[in-house]
């Protein structure tokens, strides 16, 4: 999908309590209300008389509210092809063009057609889910009113193009760096404290251990089970391995009874990395740049550190 371009994006609210997204969403429409309003005035771009006609039905609210009404209205039925539309619905962000014509109606409400079915991800495909939206943008929710301008139009084009923000790729660039020390450091730990990190590290993802390091089956290291599903893994810790041992630990722990297994290695051989297709899809392979990764993800950067002070 070539990248996205917009002249103006606007959120819209569809139906009272979302009532309308599901139905607009499935058939391609933007509903909207103003039932006090006809087609023939919108159509006919009868604004003043709109103006009015809103006034008299939101007699007693604040001129502003009125206002805000009246250019939501006119934001919609003016909008064009260079515009982007964006709802939420099931936890996720929406969005869409309209195509051009006029306002139509059916039996659920007025409504305009979509030039294109509404999307639910980036251009890569990714799904635009509110966990992994930027608050700026998932607080557009929140609005109470039918449309807004979106206020944060760089930060939405970042989000549905899957590109990041300069501070971002910075963060990013530093973080692989900070991963390349933490690997070149691990190397140099002692076995025992190599042993403690890979503890350290699977334990912080909330698994518990159920065996204790180097005191049980033969090459069993770790034996955890994960609190939710109560699935069972292995993690298995070598000094210094090759491919054969990789393959016999596969052997050794059957993949009915545990989910995965984790060949943790600190100095792996060659033919490790140049064969690593040939391992079998349920053994993890984890290096010392994979396991700095994991390090610095459970903030285990200055305990590395300290060990190599």
């Amino acid at each position: 999908m070539p990248e996205i371009t917009f002249a103006n994006a606007y959120y819209i609210k569809l139906g009272r309590g979302g009532m309308w997204e599901e139905d607009a969403i499935n058939s391609g429409k933007l509903r909207l209300g103003w039932a006090g309003t006809t087609i023939e005035d919108i159509n006919k771009s009868n604004w003043k008389i709109i103006h009015q006609q809103l006034r008299r039905e939101m007699k007693g609210k604040p001129v502003g509210v009125v206002t805000a009404d009246f250019n939501a209205l006119r934001r919609i039925t003016e909008s064009g092809a260079d515009d982007l539309w964006v709802t939420f619905h099931l936890n996720k962000l929406w969005w869409t063009r309209l195509a051009p014509g006029k306002i139509r109606q059916d039996k659920t409400s007025k409504y305009r057609t979509t030039s294109q079915p509404w999307s639910d991800r980036s251009i890569f495909g990714e799904l635009l889910t509110l966990s992994n939206l930027p608050g700026k943008l998932s607080q557009l929710q929140g609005y109470r009113a039918t449309v807004c301008r979106v206020n944060y139009p760089e930060l939405l084009l970042r989000t549905l193009n899957g590109t990041q923000s300069p501070i971002a790729v910075s963060i990013r660039e530093h973080r692989a760096t900070l991963e390349q020390y933490l690997a070149e450091a691990i190397k140099e730990l002692h076995w025992k404290d190599f042993e403690t990190l890979v503890d350290l590290v699977f334990r912080s993802a909330g698994w518990i251990r159920i065996s204790v390091l180097g005191q049980h089956a033969k090459g069993l290291d770790l034996e955890l089970i994960e609190p939710i599903m109560r699935e069972r893994y292995i993690v298995q810790v070598k000094s210094r391995a090759g491919l054969s041992e990789v393959f016999e630990t596969a052997k050794q722990f059957s993949r009915h009874e545990y989910r995965r297994i984790f060949f943790v290695v600190h100095s792996p051989e060659k033919n490790i990395e140049t064969e690593k297709k040939k391992i079998p899809k349920h053994v993890e392979l984890v290096t010392p740049i994979r396991l700095a990764s994991f390090a610095a993800d459970a903030g285990l950067a200055k305990w590395i550190e300290d060990k190599v002070s």
